[in-house]
């Protein structure tokens, strides 16, 4: 898989993946509604937080292939969206 995700991004989702499992950890803190919200949201940060933390570790966002985002820096002159071998540049 080709990473898209940069390093300053993979820490910023390491830090926000702590903070939600932070959240859903700590009910009384932040967490103040009825058991049953209670539980959906708690499920939600989990999953939240897990997605974040994946995409950190293995360096690819699902959400950014879709909108052809790229953070990550590559080598060379290649751009999101440019063709490379359209015989404009190179050698």
């Amino acid at each position: 898989m080709l990473k898209n995700v940069g390093n300053i991004d993979r820490v910023a989702r390491m830090l926000a993946a702590c903070f939600l499992f932070f959240l859903a950890i700590a009910p009384g803190v932040v967490l103040s509604a009825t058991p049953s919200v209670d539980y959906w949201l708690t499920i939600l940060l989990y999953v939240a937080g897990g997605y974040l933390l994946l995409s950190a570790v293995l360096g690819t966002c699902l959400v950014y292939r879709m909108l052809d985002i790229d953070s990550h820096v590559h080598g060379g002159t290649y751009y999101s969206g440019e063709d490379p071998y359209d015989g404009r540049g190179g050698n």
